[in-house]
């Protein structure tokens, strides 16, 4: 039914309060399909009760969860615009320099620039919009990094060293080297099981580099291999809104770090919670294996 990356448009029928949450605008898709976006993040944009909006699918996770963005109503995905600078920092990466911006309603931004690209004199700089979350724009420097001065291919298979652990925005980053300087930022929060340690080789598949010029990379899992058969139990079946209704449901499992990862199941009768599943590893994503079951 929904595609990453696909716009949609949806009808705001109402705005409900959730227990222990913010309110909440309800917005129905044409199909009947039914999805909650908080206001708290959206009071600028305007959106009112019988209103109808467009929202992209940021992500569907692989338990079949939906992730939406209303379109913002003024910056456009792909786009540059100018931002108001408000200060200009010291960046834990020696490559790079804190850059903070006020976008048109007055959100504060950090953006990572090339070390030397802004001077202290300028008021404002071009930045482009690579996307919107929670109603503040995505942004990226419009100057060329060249941080990598070697080329990958997809699918090579590259070492990288840890270097140690960078916040950018609030987040914590594992920043990762490759012996050419070539660098990747990985999010803590979803490889801390990994145990990478300084000085130990981490091998990782090259997928690309990002706007920034920093490596796209999935490291070997610790303990899953590709291609490898695992023994897995469902812990409950879901539905899979990437589909149209009823052609297929998802089925929950954890792996042996408790994170929970879906299977994609055609027919729902024939598994059931607490049902043992043999399942290849495809790949990683984010710290998870991405899991297919094995016809018995």
């Amino acid at each position: 039914m929904f595609r990453e990356g696909e716009w949609y448009n949806f009808t705001v029928t109402k705005v409900i309060d959730v227990p222990g949450s913010e309110k909440q605008f309800v917005l129905t898709h044409e199909s009947g399909k039914k999805l909650l976006l908080p206001s708290k993040f959206y009071v600028k944009y305007n959106i009112s009760v019988n209103s109808t909006i467009q929202c992209r699918i940021d992500k569907i996770n692989c338990t079949g969860q939906i992730f939406i963005e209303p379109a913002h109503p003024v910056y456009k995905t792909g786009e540059t615009y100018s931002f108001r600078i408000k200060q200009i920092t010291d960046s834990l990466l020696e490559e790079a320099q804190n850059l903070t911006v006020c976008d048109i309603f007055d959100n504060e931004i950090d953006v990572l620039v090339p070390k030397g690209t802004i001077s202290t004199e300028q008021a404002e700089v071009k930045l482009k919009v690579l996307g919107t979350k929670k109603g503040v724009p995505i942004l990226s420097a419009s100057t060329k990094w060249n941080l990598c001065p070697d080329t990958f291919s997809s699918g090579q298979e590259i070492l990288l060293f840890l270097s140690k652990i960078v916040v950018i925005q609030s987040e914590e980053y594992y920043l990762l080297k490759a012996k050419s300087e070539c660098i990747a930022l990985l999010k803590v929060k979803h490889y801390k099981h990994y145990g990478f340690k300084e000085g130990i080789p981490i091998a990782a598949r090259f997928r690309g580099t990002d706007s920034r010029g920093f490596l796209m990379v999935d490291p070997e899992h610790p303990f899953y291999k590709v291609g490898a058969v695992y023994q897995f139990e469902i812990a409950a079946i879901e539905e899979d809104y990437s589909q149209e209704p009823d052609s297929g449901k998802i089925a929950v499992v954890y792996d042996r770090f408790g994170m929970k990862c879906g299977l994609r199941i055609e027919d729902a009768s024939s598994y059931g919670i607490g049902n043992g599943v043999s399942c290849k590893v495809l790949g990683y994503k984010k710290g998870r294996p991405l899991l297919e079951i094995v016809p018995m």
